[in-house]
């Protein structure tokens, strides 16, 4: 279980922002990479907060500050037992001071299963159970406002926090990283993330400045969709134009499909976390199995067939969701 922090005095919003800190860049040696000839270096997003983790939080930042700013008497939001935004969000929400709903798919015998959800209780989150079947209507305007009116002031944030709020938070990731780079004198020839609902990966093309291919790996089975989801964001994002086009999905990363976790996946990543451990003494490189688990497995897969040039600069971002972890029963792997 997380702990329990007391929230500090001054400006709410603010007393957020000074708990996040900038994400390193890491590089990684490895055999391999040295007989590819290839570079890799990793975005440590996962190292901003213990809690506040990865992409979350800047996907959350201007979500708060927009349910700050407009007086909400709290905020509510969407996800399942597992949800490493719900886990972020209500933590945020403990720090503020600020009521929070999590409207969690599934049955109430869940409260007692997910670690994630006691956190969550801990935290002071008020728990709302629905079934599946009315958890697909949580997009449809009508039934969301029924939903809603039991909660009269809550700014509603989107299941993972994708929200056009979102949008600019991530921006900002790519501001990070570009810079990180620059100062490094590194400039990467690719940027690999994995891919849920495709907020992150618009945000990180919109919001790129330099030359270089995203390459998205998306950890759900047919995500073919997602080109057009992802399509349609940088289409009404003014920032993106379209030399923002180099950019593409590689469909066959889901290792069988959201939140499918196979015995080999789980072999794969304690394998390549601790090569990469012993070649990196004092770097410890957890990942979860939904997320980055199948991210750093899709790229090794390309590594060990030989598909980069030589000389190619690779970075990958870790994005977090580590709590995640617990429901394959791995350890917490807290920063």
């Amino acid at each position: 279980m997380y702990p329990l922090s007391t929230p500090t005095q001054g400006e709410p919003f603010q007393v957020w922002l000074d708990c996040l800190v900038e994400p390193e860049l890491q590089s990684l040696q490895h055999p391999l990479l040295t007989e590819m000839q290839v570079e890799l270096c990793i975005l440590r997003t996962d190292n901003v907060h213990p809690v506040i983790s990865g992409n979350k939080a800047y996907k959350l930042k201007y979500n708060l500050k927009a349910a700050l700013e407009q007086g909400a008497t709290g905020i509510l939001s969407f996800g399942g037992a597992w949800s490493n935004h719900l886990h972020a969000l209500a933590y945020s929400c403990h720090l503020l001071q600020l009521p929070c709903v999590a409207v969690i798919r599934g049955e109430q015998e869940l409260a007692t299963k997910s670690a994630m959800l006691q956190d969550l209780k801990m935290w002071g989150t008020q728990l709302h159970f629905i079934n599946r079947q009315d958890y697909r209507l949580r997009n449809n305007l009508d039934w969301l406002k029924g939903l809603t009116a039991g909660y009269p002031g809550y700014f509603v944030v989107p299941e993972g926090g994708s929200s056009a709020l979102a949008a600019p938070g991530i921006t900002e990731l790519s501001h990070q990283l570009e810079s990180e780079c620059e100062r490094r004198n590194w400039q990467p020839d690719q940027l690999w993330c994995a891919v849920g609902t495709g907020g992150t990966l618009a945000g990180l093309i919109a919001g790129r400045k330099k030359d270089y291919r995203i390459i998205g790996v998306p950890v759900l089975k047919g995500g073919e969709f997602l080109i057009r989801d992802i399509d349609d964001r940088l289409l009404s994002d003014s920032r993106c134009g379209i030399e923002k086009k180099n950019w593409e999905l590689l469909l066959d990363g889901h290792f069988g499909g959201y939140a499918k976790v196979s015995s080999g996946l789980l072999q794969q990543m304690a394998q390549l976390s601790a090569e990469i451990e012993v070649h990196n003494p004092g770097l410890s490189l957890p990942m979860d199995p939904v997320y980055t688990g199948k991210l750093f497995c899709r790229f090794w897969q390309s590594l060990q067939a030989g598909e980069f040039r030589k000389g190619c600069r690779i970075l990958l971002i870790h994005s977090g969701g580590l709590q995640g972890r617990r429901g394959y029963g791995l350890s917490e792997a807290m920063a």
